[in-house]
Order: structure tokens, then C-alpha cells, then sequence
């Protein structure tokens, strides 16, 4: 057993033993011991067991250690706390199942008669010296209050004041009360489900600060006598329904919610909306909610935006105030009984307010009140109004889409297995399994010739089965990892792989492979969503799903279930997938895409002339990389000719069958590059010999040499400052960059790793262009006579969808107003004189799938006639073409 003590002699007693799983002294003592000034001569360091060889010891491995090992040593020092700096070790001390809630607690553990502290581990104070710090310190300062008869667990005894009024009066009176204080009020709903059209409003909850409230049920009906789950049920209390929307009508004053794009969804929906369809208290509801409010969980975000990551949720960022409160049976409420629900929900309301005040005067100090004022909040507007609209769907179609990808996930199936190399897999997987039954077995045993043994057979779905058969078994070199540094297995990595094998019969797995990964995500995620899409009044189908602000580093728009950033673009699938969303009668579905947005960005950011050249001048940007790359293989190609270079790119020109394929080769190493890879990115997703791949990497940055040191720029800057400023002021803080010089053989590659999420960041934040044309363009619409005419569907990357009414004076509308919208480049980090942003509007007919775009400021006679012309082409083509 490896120790650390600090005297200069070993005592007979330690009353505290710190448990980390690598012994440095000076980061000990730096991290742990003199900042709170604790005692060196009573302090014993233990380095905990790890299992050789293996990523994670096994729990039974730590029990066995810390009963056999540890506690005798423990016991005869006399030892009385455990301060541990190892969360496995922790977890099974504890029996808790994540470390990050028991912070600041002091727990008992059945191994011995002392006290357990959890700290995180001195070495992450490296990769997050902003967030790390203060969680030891409360960790510390919770064994140090223990000691001195001061300890009180996180969370204890914040409610200073509550009140759950139970009948219709005595909540009138309350709602009155609020409406006569003079303060802002955060508010937390607890509802039935996450989706707003059977959520209800089980429980709501009011905090004038944190520490006092109420908080009383709306649609949570106790069942009388329950002793055991469930002790509710969901009904729906009409007058206290109507009471609850009175008062948001009379409140005036700010509403203070975390996660507004929930609760406030929610609520307009339950409180002001008949139906799915009812846009008029759709408009009211958004009018009322979205007066005068803040989301603490934006503020939040914006506070701490990170390269090392942000954990938004209330119990994460509340925890140091609230402590470990959350509630096993959250997901069922019906399953809590009313009072410990409603004690829950006031503390939300509570923690709100916690969250509120330690950080908003960060977000203030860090300049982001403006982002968070312009673009941001009238993002959440278009944000709730979208996750109430919903994607319009066709059932009908999507059951078909559903036939022929199953058909194709079989069809892969059948191909794998038929392959002859799986059968060494399979062998492999049957020793497995008699090893691990035999070794479980006290008397029997198993041979692979065993009736069980039949059934262990190649899972598609198992990664660890594919990781062995394709490195291991097949040899195919590891160029790509997880995030948990395992090899990766991914769509792209097998497309890869292609381009490192001549084997007919390796190809041929990849190829199954590959198409099974391709259909068997559509059907498990995606077709599952759509299937359980809601009718509406209409007999139309709606898919709903999430759009997430502050989700992502860069700023920019995620979503979730389902995440519609994933669906497929450019695949095989991409159109058989679109085909399924089709307005509704008398709608036309209806969008816009920014024109190659992130290549204008980097144009217009970095001022590279090169970059700038495929605007101002024509150039093929592929085409002029393909003659950057291998240009001395295009002898009669002149790099400086507009038309020479682009000749490649057009297929009706002779170049193009001599050295078409170059500008093809380029796209994999130039997708490499921009991303901050190298030549072994190259050589890993091409197959492209190193030589080769050098030059490539070599001429990319001659050609770009002006954004590289724009991006180095920047880079060395948050070295500096520790952040990069990207899209609208957003801070991305680079806590990493901040302690190293960039550049150097002694650059932890973790701070490289960083420096790229800084560097992509630059770019992909340009995508908060999207949120903020959404926000021009609803903004107008919401005011002008079409506001029941056009509906905002989804921001999906780069580009808007609407249901747009089948009225030629809306969709004139739509065209004139959302192309303005997204040619706005009002800002002189991407205004040009020539270089300009803007994008076309399109209808989408009969589906998504098939586009017709309509040009800019279209007259209604230009817009019908462009119409008339695609229905034609349309009646041209053969109905099993249109069927596909």
C-alpha cells in the first residue's frame, strides 16, 4: 500500500485519511490541505487499488481491497475521516450513484466507523481550474465544519417560509398576494409527462427569493388513503386552470424560470390553447408568458460557457445551495405523495433564485447581457412557438418509408451474416460465452457444442463484438476514437476503413455494414418519433420535438427528441425520410437555407483572399482546392484563371473527364483540415500514401496561410485572456489555452483538443444567424395580418421551416420577409461591400423531399408561374419515380 505522510515522522494516529488514486505530494498539499489550512501532522494519504490492465476496477475488487486492506490500516491509525479524491472508490464507500450530487454532504459508510467526503480529484483542476476549485473547497469545508460541530447537509433548512394552499380560496387569496407584492417571482411547474399536450399542470410553485414560497397542486388530485404508489392521479381542475391564467394576465412584473423553453411551453399550452391547432391562444399565451421574463438557465450558460463543458440542469447548478433533493420518482409524479411534491417544487422555485443570484452579476461582469438581450431571448419566442407548431407529417407515408427500410435493414443483415469471415467471430463469441458460464458454474460445464451455445450469434448492435472483430480479428488499423478512447466504429470510420483493405470480403462486411448503420438509426430513433407524432383537429399528424438554446458550445441550435439536426441530409435516406413531411390541406410546408453559410463566414471573418476569390471572383471553391492540392498534375490548368480552374468542375468541358476526379479527391482532406486535423487525418480518412498526404496538408495551409493566422491569432489571444470571442460577443471560455503557450512540445494535447473547439467554435457560432433571422422574420409576422398564415416549424443547422398558408399573399409575404431576414449581415465582424449573405425561400411539394424555390422578391405572377412549372415537371415523371 502506497502512502504519503507529511511529518517528519510517522505517527501512531492520522484522524484524517485523503484516498486519491495517484500519490503527488505537492498537488496535495497545493489543493487540498494549505488552502484550508488543515493540520499536515493529522493527515495520511493512501493511493487506492486500481486493477492492473484494466480501464475500471471492479467493485467487487474495491470492496475486497477496502475491507482486507484498507480498514485494518484505518482502524489501527485511529483514523476518523475520508476525505476521497477517487469517485469509484467514493460511490462504493457511499453507495451512491453519482459523485457531483454529493457534494458538500459528510456520509457514513458500512465498512467502518468513519465519516466520507467526496472532492474531486486534484488533476481535473488542470482541465477546469474555473468550475474544480470550489467544489474541493466545498467538499473540505464540509469535513472541516463536521469536525467543529457546525455541519449542516447541503439543502437543510433553506425554506425559510412556505405556504401550500390547498382549497380554490385559499390559492385565490395567494395568487392576489403575489399579485400586491412588489418583487419578481421565480416560477417551476411539475407536470404529468414532457410533452405539452398531456403534460397538465400537476403542481406550480412561486419564490419572491430563495428561501421563501408556495407552491399547491392544480392537476395533482391525491388519492384518498393511499399508503403506496400511486398516491395521485392526473386530472384536469378547470377552475383553478382558469384562476392560474387570470393571474399571468394581471402579472406584470419579471418571471424568473430555469429552462423557460419548458415551463413556459407548457403552460401556454394547458392555460390559453383549445387544441393543437389553436394558434390564436398559441399568440395569446406567447404574448402574456413572454412579457418580461429571465431563464437562469441561459443566464447560466452564458456565464459559464466552457470548453470543458456546462451542466445547465437546476440540480446541477443549485446543488451547493439545495443540495442532493431530487426525487427518485420524478419521471411518475404520481408516484410522490402531494406534500413531498410540492416541498420538491418549492424548492426548484428556491434554487431558482440561488441560481439567479450567483449568476447573473457573472454574465454581467463577462459582457453577455447584450447576446443574451438580442439574441437569446427573442430566440426562446420563436423557440416555445416552434415546439408548439410541431413538423408536419404524413402517416400514411411514413408506415411505406417504415416497409422499405426495414427491408433494407434485413437485406444488411442477411449480407453480414452470410459473409464467410464472421464465422471466426462467432467462434470467438461461443468460447466467451462457455468461458464466462464455466467460470460461474460450480459442477457443470459447457462445451461450445452446448444447445445454448446455438444462440450466441453476431449482434450488429454490440460495439465491443464489432471493435473485436474488425481490429482484432481482421487487423484493420484503429484511426479514429471515442470520446472514452475506445475504437471507434462509427458510419464514417468504416467508410474509412474502405480505403485501408483490398480484401473483397472485408469490403463486403463494411459495405453491410455501413448500410445497416444507416437504416437501423432512421428506424430506431427517428421512425419511432414520428410514429408517435399527435393528430390534430385537422386529421393531420404533427411531430414534436425540443429545440435546445445553449446546448452546444458554439451557441448554436440543438434539438432533441428527436434531434432533428441528425436527420438525414445528404444519404441515401435523406429524400425517403423527407418524403414523410407534407403540409397539412390548404398549408404549404416551406423553408429557407442561408446559401453555403459557413464557407461566407469563414470569408468574411478571416479576410482570407482566397477564401473571398469563390464570391468576389467565381472560383469553385472544390475546384480551386483540387488545383492547389495536385495542381502540378493539371499541367494545362492555370491557377490564376477564373475559368481554367472551374473548367474541372463542368461536366460538359474536357477537363472535367481529365481531372474531374481531383476536385472529388479533395473534399475528404479539405472536410480533414478545416476541422484541424493533419495529414494523418488524411491518410486515416482518405487511405491517401503519407507523402501525398503531406503535400495535401502543406498546400491547404499555403493556400489558406491568412486564415490560419487569423485563427493563431485568436487562439493565442485566449492563452491570453482565457476565452475566444465568437458570433454576437458569445464567450467561450478555454480554461486549458489560458495555462499553457500554444505551439510548443510541451502543449498538453488536451489544451490542442481544446484549442480546436475553440477554433471551430469561431465558425459554428455563426449559426446563432439562423436564431436571429427567425426572430426578425416571426417578429414582423407575429404583428402583421398573417400571424395565423405562418407558422415556424423547426431551425434546423443553417435554415428555417414554416407552414405557410395556400395564400399567394402569405407566401409573397414569407418570400419578401425571410429572404431580407437572412441577408442581414449587420455587424462588422461579417459585413462586406461584395461578399454578401442571403439565401432562397422554397415550397416544398408534394413533400420535403422536392423543392420549389422561388426567387427573390417574386411578384404573385412570377410566384405562380414558378409553381405551375414545377407541377408540370412533376406530371412528366413516372409515378414509380415519384413513388420511390
Amino acid at each position: 500500500m502506497r502512502y504519503l505522510t507529511f511529518g517528519s515522522e510517522d505517527r501512531a494516529t492520522y484522524r484524517i485519511c485523503i484516498l486519491v488514486n495517484d500519490i503527488h505530494k505537492d498537488e496535495i498539499l497545493k489543493h487540498y490541505i494549505r488552502p484550508f489550512g488543515l493540520s499536515e501532522n493529522e493527515i495520511i494519504v493512501i493511493q487506492t487499488h486500481q486493477a492492473p490492465g484494466k480501464k475500471k476496477t471492479p467493485a467487487a475488487e474495491m470492496k475486497a481491497w477496502i475491507t482486507e486492506e484498507l480498514k485494518p490500516v484505518l482502524d489501527d491509525l485511529n483514523v476518523g475521516y475520508l476525505l476521497v479524491a477517487d469517485g469509484e472508490y467514493f460511490k462504493t464507500l457511499t453507495k451512491k450513484a453519482t459523485v457531483d450530487k454529493a457534494l458538500g454532504y459528510v456520509l457514513d459508510t458500512e465498512f467502518g466507523d468513519w465519516k466520507v467526503t467526496y472532492v474531486p480529484n486534484y488533476r481535473t483542476v488542470f482541465f477546469d481550474p474555473i468550475k474544480v476549485p470550489p467544489k474541493i473547497a466545498q467538499g473540505i469545508n464540509a469535513l472541516k465544519s463536521y469536525r467543529t460541530g457546525t455541519y449542516r447537509d447541503p439543502g437543510v433548512d433553506i425554506i425559510k417560509f412556505a405556504a401550500y394552499p390547498q382549497t380554490y380560496d385559499e390559492i385565490s387569496d395567494w395568487l392576489d398576494k403575489l399579485l400586491e407584492m412588489d418583487t419578481d417571482l421565480a416560477i417551476d411547474i411539475e407536470g404529468f409527462s414532457l410533452k405539452h399536450y398531456d403534460c397538465g399542470i400537476g403542481t406550480i410553485s412561486f419564490a419572491w427569493n430563495k428561501g421563501e414560497g408556495i407552491a399547491f397542486a392544480i392537476d395533482y388530485e391525491p388519492i384518498p388513503g393511499a399508503t403506496e404508489a400511486p398516491f395521485g392521479r392526473q386530472i384536469r381542475n378547470e377552475p383553478l386552470r382558469a384562476l392560474l391564467a387570470n393571474f399571468f394576465r394581471k402579472y406584470l412584473r419579471k418571471a424568473v424560470y430555469h429552462n423557460i423553453a419548458f415551463d413556459v411551453y407548457v403552460l401556454i399550452y394547458q392555460l390559453f390553447m383549445d387544441h393543437l391547432l389553436d394558434n390564436e391562444g398559441l399568440l395569446n399565451g406567447l404574448e402574456i408568458m413572454l412579457r418580461n421574463w429571465d431563464d437562469t438557465k441561459l443566464i447560466s450558460y452564458l456565464a459559464t460557457n466552457s470548453c470543458a463543458g456546462n451542466r445547465l440542469s437546476l440540480k446541477d447548478q443549485a446543488q451547493e445551495y439545495a443540495g442532493d433533493y431530487a426525487q427518485e420518482e420524478i419521471k411518475d409524479i404520481c408516484k410522490i405523495p402531494l406534500p413531498q411534491l410540492l416541498q420538491y417544487n418549492l424548492v426548484d422555485a428556491l434554487g431558482t433564485w440561488f441560481v439567479y443570484e450567483k449568476n447573473q452579476p457573472k454574465m454581467v461582469a463577462d459582457q453577455q447581457v447584450d447576446i443574451y438581450e438580442t439574441i437569446f431571448k427573442p430566440a426562446i419566442v420563436d423557440i416555445v412557438q416552434m415546439q408548439l407548431t410541431g413538423m408536419p407529417l404524413d402517416m400514411e407515408r411514413v408506415r411505406v418509408v417504415k416497409g422499405l427500410l426495414q427491408a433494407d435493414n434485413d437485406s444488411a443483415i442477411v449480407r453480414m451474416r452470410a459473409n464467410p469471415l464472421l464465422g471466426a467471430l462467432e467462434y470467438h463469441l461461443k468460447e466467451e460465452h462457455v468461458r464466462k458460464r464455466n467460470a460461474k458454474l460450480k459442477t457443470k460445464r459447457i462445451s461450445i457444442n452446448d444447445p445454448e451455445c446455438a444462440d450466441v450469434v453476431f449482434n450488429p448492435n454490440s460495439d465491443p463484438q464489432l471493435q473485436h472483430f474488425l481490429y482484432e480479428q481482421l487487423g484493420l488499423p484503429v484511426i479514429s476514437l471515442t470520446k472514452n478512447k475506445q475504437p471507434s466504429i462509427d458510419g464514417d470510420t468504416l467508410k474509412s476503413l474502405k480505403n485501408h483493405t483490398k480484401d473483397p470480403k472485408i469490403l463486403d462486411f463494411l459495405e453491410a455494414m455501413i448500410d445497416f448503420n444507416a437504416v437501423n438509426t432512421i428506424l430506431t430513433s427517428f421512425i419511432p418519433a414520428m410514429e408517435n407524432a399527435q393528430m390534430g383537429n385537422d386529421g393531420w399528424y404533427y411531430l414534436f420535438g425540443y429545440f435546445n438554446l445553449g446546448g452546444t458550445v458554439s451557441g448554436r441550435l440543438s434539438s432533441s427528441k428527436p434531434n432533428l439536426q441528425n436527420l438525414p441530409a445528404n444519404s441515401r435516406y435523406a429524400k425517403l425520410i423527407k418524403s414523410c413531411f407534407k403540409a397539412p390541406p390548404g398549408w404549404f410546408f416551406c423553408g429557407i437555407d442561408f446559401a453555403s453559410l459557413e464557407d461566407r463566414i469563414s470569408a468574411l471573418t478571416t479576410k482570407d483572399p482566397n477564401k473571398l476569390k469563390v464570391y468576389t471572383d467565381g472560383y469553385d471553391g472544390h475546384a480551386m482546392r483540387a488545383v492547389a492540392y495536385w495542381g502540378d498534375e493539371m499541367p494545362d490548368i492555370d491557377p490564376d484563371d477564373v475559368q481554367s480552374v472551374n473548367s474541372i468542375a463542368d461536366k460538359g468541358h474536357a477537363n472535367y473527364k481529365k481531372y474531374g476526379h481531383y476536385r472529388q479527391d479533395s473534399k475528404v482532406p479539405t472536410f480533414a483540415l478545416t476541422y484541424d486535423g493533419t495529414y494523418m487525418a488524411i491518410m486515416a480518412q482518405a487511405g491517401m500514401p503519407e507523402a501525398k498526404a503531406r503535400k495535401v496538408e502543406a498546400q491547404y495551409h499555403e493556400l489558406y496561410k491568412v486564415s490560419d493566422e487569423w485563427k493563431k491569432a485568436k487562439l493565442d489571444q485566449a492563452c491570453l485572456d482565457g476565452f475566444v470571442t465568437v458570433a454576437f460577443g458569445l464567450k467561450v471560455r478555454t480554461p486549458l489555452l489560458h495555462q499553457v503557450v500554444r505551439g510548443t512540445s510541451k502543449t498538453p494535447f488536451q489544451a490542442e483538443a481544446e484549442g480546436r473547439t475553440a477554433g471551430n467554435a469561431l465558425g459554428q457560432s455563426w449559426c446563432l444567424l439562423n436564431s436571429r433571422a427567425g426572430s426578425e422574420f416571426m417578429g414582423k409576422v407575429r404583428k402583421s395580418p398573417f400571424r395565423h398564415d405562418i407558422k415556424p416549424c423547426a431551425q434546423i443547422h443553417d435554415a428555417g421551416y414554416f407552414l405557410v398558408r395556400d395564400n399567394i399573399d402569405a407566401v409573397q409575404y414569407a418570400n419578401t420577409h425571410v429572404v431580407k431576414a437572412v441577408q442581414w449581415q449587420n455587424h462588422p465582424d461579417i459585413w462586406h461591400d461584395e461578399v454578401k449573405l442571403g439565401g432562397e425561400f422554397g415550397i416544398f411539394y408534394p413533400d420535403w423531399s422536392q423543392e420549389v424555390v422561388i426567387p427573390n422578391d417574386a411578384t404573385p405572377s412570377e410566384i405562380y408561374a414558378t409553381f405551375e412549372k414545377h407541377i408540370a415537371q412533376l406530371n412528366e415523371k413516372p409515378a414509380e419515380k415519384l413513388a420511390a
